[in-house]
Formats: C-alpha cells, sequence, structure tokens
C-alpha cells in the first residue's frame, strides 16, 4: 500500500496560508477601540432628537420676539392719523407675513441639518 505524501505545491500553499493568517492575526491584534465620533457621527440615542428640539426651542424663542415686535409695530402704526395707519398697518403685515415665512422655513432648514449632521462627503 502507497502513502499519499503532500506534494511541495500544497505544502508551499500551506505555509503561505499560515503565514497570511498570522499578518492578518497580527494585524487585528493591533486594532484600538475608538471614540464614538470617529466618522463625524455622535451615537447617541438622543442625537438627532436633542438637535431637533434645540432647532424648536429656538424657533419658539424667535416667534415669541417676532410677535413681540409685530405688536409693537401694530400699537405704534394704531398712533397714526387714518391714511398713514392704514400703509403702516399693510406695511407692517406683509414684514410679520414675510418675518414669519422666514422663521418658519430657518425651522425646518435647521431641522434638516440635524439629520445631515456628520454625513460628510465623498469628494
Amino acid at each position: 500500500m502507497k502513502h499519499d505524501r503532500p506534494s511541495r505545491i500544497s505544502t508551499r500553499r500551506l505555509l503561505a496560508g499560515l503565514a497570511a493568517l498570522a499578518i492578518i492575526l497580527s494585524a487585528l491584534a493591533s486594532c484600538t477601540m475608538v471614540g464614538d465620533r470617529l466618522n463625524g457621527v455622535k451615537l447617541d440615542a438622543d442625537g438627532p432628537t436633542s438637535c431637533v428640539k434645540d432647532c424648536n426651542d429656538s424657533y419658539k424663542v424667535q416667534y415669541a420676539e417676532e410677535q413681540k415686535a409685530h405688536q409693537e409695530n401694530v400699537d405704534g402704526c394704531q398712533a397714526l392719523s387714518q391714511p398713514d395707519k392704514d400703509s403702516c398697518l399693510s406695511s407692517e403685515s406683509a414684514r410679520h407675513s414675510a418675518a414669519m415665512e422666514a422663521l418658519g422655513e430657518a425651522k425646518i432648514e435647521c431641522q434638516n441639518n440635524c439629520h445631515r449632521q456628520g454625513s460628510g462627503s465623498a469628494s
């Protein structure tokens, strides 16, 4: 009965495979844990939620300030004579509408930025 001896080629392949495995294992052994901000995204459960809350809180403050400014401007218009009062109230209404629209758009943009944080760029 003749025993099959491993050929030199299969022995070399085995040694090359073992060497490659040793290199991979030594590379993995040198890996270290890194913080959760390595890629720019904080891994908190409340990350985007907290950001959106900040946007909403900021909007609430700015909304209140705009409402106060609008009321003060309307009060100022009311003190004017009739032809000037109508023009003043019309202008203030247009200014206030534009300010409220800008506030709404800024709030949405702020919230959208919460979901884009850390997205980075491939370029």
